[in-house]
């Protein structure tokens, strides 16, 4: 992605959008472009506001029902050498780009003159910080915190913790996008490894990490153990439940069993979703479901609009822990043995998979994403990605003697062909 590609897709979602917002992430290739998006929507007569470096869930936010579309340039928790575009309706729904960019989209010759985005700043922050500050009044929690920023783009997320918490603790807090510090990704344990250090030196009850465009949010307790994406869903949900009756939650098919369990036993309707925020942020809107989590540290809420918002995740699992230790809160469902998400190379995918499906042919088999295979002890969810020759499995079983010998047995399996 370069600067007339970005000045095409400018125009072209001026010629569609006639009321764009645009942000941008702490990357060093965001800011090479920024202006040239901006020259491609004033070229098309359309208007846009440029709200400088803002996370994800702070576009959506703004972007709910006073802007036709919402833009960000951001490569999310990719490395630094990466640059892409996320764009959003007015109801944080990703556009399609087959279906709603592609048509419009057309390579048109590089104007003369580049118009300088900051000329047409605008300062949002004031009803996204109240917004929060008002939401965490009532939570009373006492421990210390540790924040790794990951140098990204949770500028004013940072505004909005210090205003909550003054002692937290801050790492990696300046938008950098060389990510001096480690890449700006949750899900990599090497990513953690400042935060843990910090939790542990400082005594801390809990230490969270933003990715880089600040959509997905990692925690690790007071022990410096990480917390996966679908235990905290459980955690977030033992308190957003309260009061409520009968309502659909989502969860992607790579979450342990734990987590439907858990939603029934809080009297809510569990709903099994591919993985994906286009499919989820859908199907949130389908179902009026009042919350999704991923395995992948995304959690939707749908009283902020049914997009992610990892500041409500953090008030409602603040609020779960109370006066207990987040290490004791997340033991309650860690019922079973989960692998994580494990990649194998693989030269080709679908050949893969038959065989799998051959070699578990008496299981029962579900096709809704890649393929999940159940049988009586354990599952797995078996998906190819689409980027890479990778398959990503995720196992889980009834104690982990079983799960071993699972992720043993579909290793060979692969590995093998």
């Amino acid at each position: 992605i370069d600067e007339e590609f970005s000045y095409n897709i400018g125009r072209a979602l001026g010629e569609k959008y006639k009321n764009i917002l645009f942000g941008i992430d702490s990357r060093i290739g965001s800011d090479r472009i920024k202006d040239y998006f901006v020259t491609g929507v004033l070229d098309s007569n359309a208007k846009v506001e440029y709200a400088g470096i803002i996370s994800t869930p702070m576009l959506y936010f703004l972007t709910k029902d006073k802007f036709d579309v919402g833009v960000i340039a951001t490569a999310s928790h990719n490395p630094k050498e990466f640059t892409g575009f996320k764009i959003c309706g007015k109801d944080g729904i990703p556009l399609s780009p087959e279906r709603d960019i592609k048509p419009e989209f057309k390579e048109y010759r590089m104007p003369d003159r580049i118009y300088d985005s900051e000329d047409f700043r605008k300062d949002f922050e004031k009803d996204y910080i109240d917004y929060y500050l008002e939401k965490f009044q009532d939570l009373d929690y006492r421990g210390e915190i540790v924040v790794d920023f990951s140098n990204g783009a949770t500028v004013y997320e940072k505004k909005i913790i210090e205003k909550i918490f003054p002692n937290a603790y801050l790492i990696g807090d300046n938008p950098d996008g060389n990510f001096p510090n480690h890449a700006p990704d949750t899900m990599r344990k090497e990513c953690l490894e400042m935060l843990i250090d910090k939790v542990k030196e400082t005594g801390a009850g809990i230490g969270i990490i933003f990715d880089g465009d600040g959509d997905r949010i990692g925690v690790v307790d007071e022990e410096g153990n990480v917390i996966r994406g679908d235990i905290l869903s459980c955690i977030i949900l033992s308190e957003l439940s309260k009061g409520k009756n009968n309502e659909t939650v989502i969860y992607d098919l790579r979450c342990s069993h734990i987590v439907p369990e858990t939603i029934v036993s809080l009297g809510g309707k569990p709903l099994k979703s591919r993985v994906g925020h286009y499919f989820i942020k859908k199907t949130m809107k389908e179902k009026n479901a009042i919350f999704a989590g991923e395995l992948s540290n995304h959690f939707y809420f749908k009283e902020v609009g049914g997009f992610e918002a990892p500041l409500l995740a953090l008030y409602y699992i603040l609020k779960s822990v109370g006066e207990s230790r987040l290490s004791e809160v997340a033991k309650k469902y860690m019922k079973y043995s989960h692998s994580g998400e494990i990649n194998f190379k693989v030269k080709d995918q679908k050949e893969t998979i038959d065989k799998l499906l051959k070699e578990y042919q008496h299981g029962n088999i579900d096709y809704t994403d890649g393929i999940t295979i159940e049988e009586n002890d354990w599952w797995a969810n078996i998906r190819p990605s689409n980027t890479e020759p990778l398959l990503r499995i995720n196992v889980e079983a009834i104690d982990e003697s079983t799960m071993d010998k699972k992720i043993q047995e579909l290793s060979s399996l692969i590995e093998g062909g």
